[in-house]
């Protein structure tokens, strides 16, 4: 049995998010000998590759509908999807910032980093969960982040997106114990990109930074080497760009 999805004569992927890392992993995968479509859900209209296999499709991550209409021209055009990963979230915005403490919260702020770094993920998996049940092996990644440890947390800060991606983390968890069951050929993991140099990370990485910064390229080909050594039983797992655990 082949191992992977990137191991397959033919795979389908589906793509959530046009930002940086979503564009990279685009540009990836059109590279793959194997690829025979990719639907890019987006709000953006940028310029896409010219290329017959990119099935570009609008969708608002605040809007269940257009998650499920998305799906529904996702199956008539793919069928089955054997990788779909979600590369959407939010951190900042021009009405939000990081919260520094935690008189800084504020209710509307917290609940808008939720729907977005959260509650998007059981959408994502209600709309496209058929496509990815079949004979085949599938992959669905959700990107997280280091922050959104709980065990790792030893800075404190960052309110709302810490406490997003921690309630993803633990949606992503359920869900893989679930599909455990009903999707036996799926693997689903929680990714961190790294650092990466996009408008997400950009106004918090100084010159000072000790940490590696990534180009969206280098982390879209370091995610897609996690993604090619995964199988059912790491289903659950949470890794970051290197193929080593983060702690939940």
């Amino acid at each position: 049995m082949t191992s992977g999805p990137l191991e397959l004569d033919r795979m389908n992927a589906v793509i959530v998010g046009d930002g940086a890392i979503g564009t990279a992993l685009l540009d990836a995968l059109l590279q793959h000998p194997g690829l025979a479509g990719v639907a890019l859900l987006r709000r953006g209209t940028m310029p896409l590759p010219d290329d017959q296999r990119v099935i570009p499709l609008p969708f608002d991550a605040e809007d269940p509908a257009s998650v499920a209409a998305a799906a529904e021209e996702a199956t008539s055009s793919l069928g089955r999807v054997h990788l779909l990963i979600n590369t959407v979230g939010m951190l900042h915005g021009p009405r939000q910032q990081p919260e520094k403490r935690v008189r800084d919260v504020r209710p509307e702020a917290l609940l808008h980093s939720f729907a977005i770094n959260a509650v998007l993920l059981p959408l994502l998996a209600q709309s496209f969960g058929s496509l990815l049940r079949h004979d085949e092996p599938a992959v669905l990644a959700s990107l997280s982040a280091r922050v959104g440890s709980i065990e790792d947390n030893g800075l404190g800060g960052w309110y709302s997106y810490r406490a997003s991606k921690a309630a993803h983390n633990m949606l992503l968890r359920t869900l893989a114990r679930e599909w455990r069951v009903s999707h036996r050929n799926v693997s689903v993991v929680a990714l961190h990109p790294g650092t990466v140099d996009s408008r997400l990370s950009r106004p918090f990485v100084s010159s000072s930074y000790r940490n590696k910064v990534l180009t969206p390229g280098e982390s879209a080909e370091a995610l897609l080497k996690v993604i090619d050594s995964l199988c059912p039983d790491r289903s659950g797992s949470f890794y970051d760009w290197q193929g080593k655990p983060v702690p939940w």
